[in-house]
């Protein structure tokens, strides 16, 4: 399924990059729009790719598979679709694991390590005292007491743990897409640096071999 996914996403960037073109894409509902309008909207240089839990392996399957997305944000992803052969130096481009306190093992994180360990383009911080559902907006939907038994919440505060989850992302997205922005005064985030936030993982690990 995550090659499948990974080839949605391909799709859809190649569906951009047509609509990008100025050319009129097929669409089930009648239309009349101009899509000559959003001809050159689109930075063609400056593409990247990100997704939360099997989103983050699909992230990492549509690196492997494309190299127009220069760089991927994986928000605590689920490693375990990601086939074995991604681990062999198919993923060239710049890869950020933003990591979640609670939802996290020692064998998911390995297969992290796997790509991130000897390439200092590859990135990996965790945020304390978030959940697995800390990334998506339905840790807003749920109050604080049903919101921590069904653990859509964390200890920390959702606004902050999104907050720290999109500074660190704006952040490695200007490095590597060459944004011109002022998104570089969060870069520490990205480095495990702040508030809340540290480097790598809290999950103890086993010892190399």
């Amino acid at each position: 399924q995550v090659q499948q996914r990974a080839q949605e996403c391909i799709k859809a960037l190649n569906l951009i990059l047509k609509i990008n073109s100025g050319e009129e894409v097929t669409n089930v509902l009648n239309s009349n729009f101009d899509w000559n309008s959003l001809k050159d909207s689109v930075d063609t240089s400056r593409i990247a790719v990100m997704g939360h839990s099997f989103g983050g392996a699909t992230v990492i399957e549509s690196l492997s598979k494309e190299i127009r997305f220069r760089c991927g944000i994986a928000l605590d992803a689920w490693m375990l679709p990601v086939g074995d052969d991604i681990y062999q130096n198919s993923v060239q481009q710049p890869l950020l694991f933003i990591n979640s306190e609670k939802f996290q093992w020692a064998d998911n994180i390995l297969k992290m390590r796997k790509l991130s360990s000897n390439d200092t383009n590859k990135k990996m911080i965790t945020i304390k005292g978030s959940v697995h559902q800390s990334f998506p907006d339905f840790t807003f939907v749920s109050g604080g007491l049903i919101g921590r038994f069904f653990k859509l919440k964390g200890e920390i505060d959702p606004n902050e743990a999104i907050d720290i989850s999109n500074h660190a992302s704006l952040a490695f997205l200007q490095k590597h897409l060459s944004l011109k922005k002022d998104f570089d005064q969060w870069d520490s985030l990205v480095d495990g640096i702040g508030p809340n936030v540290i480097p790598g993982t809290n999950i103890d690990l086993p010892p190399a071999e």
